[in-house]
Parts: C-alpha cells; structure tokens; sequence
C-alpha cells in the first residue's frame, strides 16, 4: 500500500514541478495568469513532496531498498505528469491536492501500523 501511495506522491511532485515552468502554467490557466511567485512556490512544493515520498520510503523500506523505490517512482511519474498535460491540463491543481491528501493518508498508516 505504501508504495502505491509513494507513487501518488511522486505523481504530484511531478506535476508541480512541471506547472512551475512557465509553458505549463500558461497552458493549465490560460494565458492571462499571472505567475509571479507561482513558479518558485511549486519548485519547493515538488521537491517538498519528493522529500516526503523518500522519507516514507526510507523509514518503511530502509535505506537500500527505500532510495531504489523513490528512483523508480520519479521516473515513473514524469511520463504520467507529461501525459496529464497532455490529456488534461486543467487537473493539475487537482492532482498537487490529491498528493498532498496521499502524504496525509501514508503518515496516517505509519502511525496506524498499516504500511
């Protein structure tokens, strides 16, 4: 299940560093969007959730096995992300939410004992 989790998370850090460059931007809010501080916002908000996503790993896996799992998820989640703007490009503020509700649901099953 964690790892499963680890991939929604590196989903949405891939997301939120690509709506960071300005052509994703542009193309998720139109134009007219004004992305002044947005692009340094989700640069810390991607590496923030890949700094999670490893953590988990880490502490359920261990540091051998946990860093592997984190590689494989990031290459993974790129393709998907670029697939997102390329299928939906207006999801992608969903998406960075619903990864940020995956953080939430992975704590909650370290605490629960359900990882």
């Amino acid at each position: 299940m964690i790892t499963l989790v680890i991939l929604a998370i590196g989903i949405s850090a891939a997301t939120a560093l690509a709506l960071a460059m300005t052509r994703h931007h542009e193309q998720c809010y139109g134009r007219s969007a004004a992305a002044r501080r947005q692009p340094v916002r989700r640069r810390l908000e991607g590496w923030g959730l890949i700094l999670i996503a490893a953590g988990l790993a880490v502490f359920t896996d261990g540091w051998g096995r946990g860093l592997v799992l984190v590689a494989g998820v990031v290459g993974l989640a790129a393709p998907l992300a670029a697939g997102l703007f390329a299928w939906r490009p207006a999801w992608a503020g969903r998406v960075i939410a619903a990864g940020w509700l995956a953080v939430v649901a992975g704590l909650c099953g370290l605490v629960f004992g359900l990882a």
